[in-house]
C-alpha cells in the first residue's frame, strides 16, 4: 500500500509540475516589459506628489506583495508598492475618544513640530491626532493631480479602495493593463504587543530566531485602512491606523530558510493562488493563502520537506490546513493569532468552500482539476 501511494504521490508530482509550467509560470520577457512600461510613469506620479505637498515629501517606495515576494502567477500584471514617511513622527493616541481601537488598529498622534502643517485639509484635528482617511484623500487627490498634470488620463485611472490608492495603467501602444496599488505607510518602530505571541511561539526551527530577531528589530508599518464591520462612529472610523507586516512577510518568504534552489515552498503557493482562479474558490484571498503558507513552513521546518519531489504532499497538506480553517470558520492571522482572516467570509460560504476544497483533495490522484 506504500508503495502504491508513493507511486501516486510521484505521478502527481509530475502532473504538477506541468501545471506550474503551462498554467502558472511568469514570462521573464513580459515581467521586463511590464517594469519598463509602468515604473518611470508611477516614479513621475510620485515625484509630482513629493514636489507639491511638502508633507509627503519624504516618501519612499517599498516593494511588497506578491510580485516582490517573487509569488505572483500568470502575468505580471499586479504590482503593490507601499509608500513610507520617512520624517513623520507620530505616537499612539491615549485613550479618551468613544471606543479604543480594534485589534490589529491604532490611532496616532503627529508631533507638535509639524502639527500645524498637518492639520491642513483636516488630516490632523485641533488635538494632533492623524486621520489615516483624510491623509489618504489628499494624496488621491495629488495623485489624480499628477495624471492630469501628465496628460495621462485616457491611460490611467485611479480608484481609492481598502488600504491603497490603486492606478489602471493602460499601455498606450499595446492595450495591455497594469494595476498598481499605492498604500501609503508610516514606520512603526516598535514591535507591536498585540503580535508579541508571534515573537515567542515555540518553533521547530523555521523561521530560526536569527530571522525572528531581526524581523522584530525591525518593527512594522500602519497603513491607511478602516475596520470593518464595527460599531464605531463615523466621526472617529477614519482615525485608526491597520498594522501591516508586509515587511516581514516578504522577509520570511524571501530568507526564510527554504531559498534553496530546489525548493517547492514558492511554486506550492503560485499553484494555490492559480487553483483559487481557475476553481473559482472565490472569497478566498490570495493574503489567506500567504497566511496558509507560512503555517505550512512552520510546521515543515526542515528544508528536505521542500525538495521538489515533496511537492505533491506539500500541496495536500496545503488543501487540507484550507479546509481545516474553512470549517472552523477561522484562519488564524500569522503574526495576531486572535485576528481571523475569515470574520466576514459568511457560514454558509465557508461549508461551500470547504466542501469544494475537499472534493478537490479527492480528485487530485484522478487528475480531474489539473489540464
Amino acid at each position: 500500500m506504500n508503495r502504491l501511494l508513493e507511486q501516486k504521490l510521484n505521478d502527481l508530482n509530475r502532473v504538477l509540475k506541468k501545471y506550474f509550467e503551462r498554467n502558472v509560470q511568469l514570462s521573464q520577457k513580459r515581467k521586463n516589459d511590464a517594469l519598463r512600461y509602468w515604473e518611470p510613469i508611477v516614479n513621475r506620479i510620485i515625484d509630482y506628489v513629493k514636489k507639491n505637498d511638502d508633507r509627503f515629501a519624504s516618501l519612499s517606495r517599498f516593494g511588497s506583495g506578491s510580485y516582490y515576494e517573487r509569488a505572483k502567477v500568470r502575468e505580471p500584471d499586479e504590482f503593490d508598492l507601499m509608500l513610507i514617511f520617512e520624517d513623520l513622527t507620530v505616537i499612539q493616541t491615549g485613550p479618551g475618544m468613544t471606543v479604543q481601537p480594534p485589534l490589529g488598529f491604532m490611532r496616532l498622534t503627529v508631533s507638535e513640530n509639524i502639527m500645524k502643517s498637518w492639520r491642513r485639509d483636516s488630516c490632523a484635528d485641533a488635538y494632533g491626532r492623524l486621520y489615516a482617511s483624510r491623509v489618504k484623500a489628499v494624496f488621491a487627490r495629488l495623485v489624480r493631480d499628477a495624471i492630469s498634470f501628465m496628460g495621462q488620463d485616457r491611460f490611467i485611472t485611479v480608484k481609492s479602495h481598502g488600504p491603497a490608492v490603486t492606478l489602471q495603467i493602460t499601455n498606450r501602444y499595446n492595450g495591455t493593463a497594469y494595476t498598481i496599488d499605492l498604500t501609503l505607510a508610516l514606520k512603526c518602530f516598535d514591535w507591536p504587543r498585540e503580535a508579541h505571541e508571534w515573537r515567542m511561539r515555540c518553533r521547530s526551527g523555521w523561521p530560526n530566531q536569527d530571522l525572528v530577531r531581526e524581523i522584530c528589530e525591525d518593527g512594522c508599518y500602519l497603513v491607511t485602512k478602516q475596520p470593518k464591520g464595527l460599531n464605531i462612529p463615523e466621526s472617529e472610523k477614519g482615525l485608526f491606523w491597520r498594522l501591516s507586516f508586509s515587511a516581514a512577510e516578504k522577509k520570511l518568504f524571501i530568507h526564510g530558510g527554504h531559498g534553496e534552489a530546489s525548493s517547492c515552498r514558492k511554486q506550492v503557493l503560485r499553484i494555490m493562488k492559480t487553483l483559487k482562479e481557475d476553481m473559482n474558490w472565490d472569497q478566498l484571498t490570495s493574503y489567506h493563502l500567504k497566511t496558509i503558507m507560512l503555517y505550512e513552513c512552520e510546521a515543515h521546518p526542515n528544508p528536505n520537506q521542500w525538495s521538489s519531489d515533496q511537492l505533491s504532499r506539500r500541496l495536500i497538506d496545503f488543501l487540507r490546513r484550507l479546509e481545516g480553517y474553512l470549517e472552523d470558520e477561522n484562519c488564524p492571522h500569522y503574526f495576531i493569532k486572535d485576528i481571523n482572516l475569515f470574520e466576514f467570509v459568511s457560514r454558509p460560504k465557508c461549508c461551500e468552500l470547504a466542501s469544494k476544497v475537499r472534493q478537490f483533495i479527492e480528485g487530485l490522484f484522478e487528475e480531474r482539476y489539473l489540464t
